[in-house]
């Protein structure tokens, strides 16, 4: 009698287990029928082109009274998570001291590319984190008003040199953030590394600074942006 009660104590068991598991099994396939259902968003990465200024020369102009300037900016997806970048700006440097006076007029354009880390299918949004680079070309006239070359012997030399020309090259390497902070309108900013390449000038006058590069004294500056950008929307979301 004990030996039947114990075999039917597991019968049981097995069925009530059985049973739960197959509940579970119809739970999941239901689940799972629901969500191939329901349309499922997925956020294509600013397909159209954005354009915007960059607010870094006004903050530059109450850091260093020197140096006085605007730029613009500009951003376009190519493929999914690489866009195309573009800048433009206009720099002034005025330098004086109580030997020399140095004036330059200048503009630059930066093209290069830029690449979106930031998975945009884990995480259902148009912002970005990217790394890129920007070559830059500048071109700029230079003079010095005003100089003077003390000499205890022979005497002070004064005098000063007209405008000549200065073509310079540089590279950027960036890392930034971008965010949508509300339809269609992004703020974003990047610290860079620059990297001078080349610069062609008259041999009289060393450019004092560079057109959207920095000092020329130093071959290697450091730069950041701070942008506010306009979105031109094309296919931003679909359903899948």
């Amino acid at each position: 009698m004990c030996r039947y009660l114990f075999i039917s104590i597991i019968c049981l068991c097995t069925t009530a287990l059985y049973a739960q598991s197959a509940d579970e099994r119809q739970q999941r396939l239901e689940d799972e029928q629901e969500e191939e259902q329901e349309p499922r968003i997925i956020v294509r990465k600013d397909r159209g082109l954005a354009l915007g200024i960059d607010l870094s020369p006004f903050i530059m102009r109450i850091i260093d009274e020197e140096t006085t300037g605007f730029a613009f900016c500009g951003h376009y997806g190519i493929v999914t998570r690489l866009f195309a970048g573009a800048e433009v700006g206009y720099d002034n440097t005025k330098y004086s001291d109580d030997n020399f006076k140095y004036t330059s007029n200048g503009t630059y354009i930066r093209i290069g590319l830029d690449y979106d880390i930031f998975n945009s299918e884990t995480f259902p949004t148009n912002d970005n984190v990217f790394i890129g680079f920007r070559y830059c070309y500048a071109w700029q006239s230079h003079k010095c008003d005003d100089f003077t070359i003390t000499d205890a012997y022979w005497g002070d030399l004064t005098g000063s040199i007209g405008n000549s020309s200065v073509n310079s090259h540089s590279l950027d390497i960036l890392f930034g953030l971008r965010c949508e902070v509300i339809n269609n309108f992004y703020m974003g900013w990047t610290f860079r590394g620059r990297f001078l390449l080349t610069s062609k000038h008259n041999d009289d006058l060393d450019p004092y600074a560079i057109a959207g590069y920095g000092s020329y004294s130093q071959r290697a500056n450091m730069g950041f942006t701070y942008t506010i950008e306009y979105q031109i929307p094309f296919n931003r979301n679909k359903t899948k």
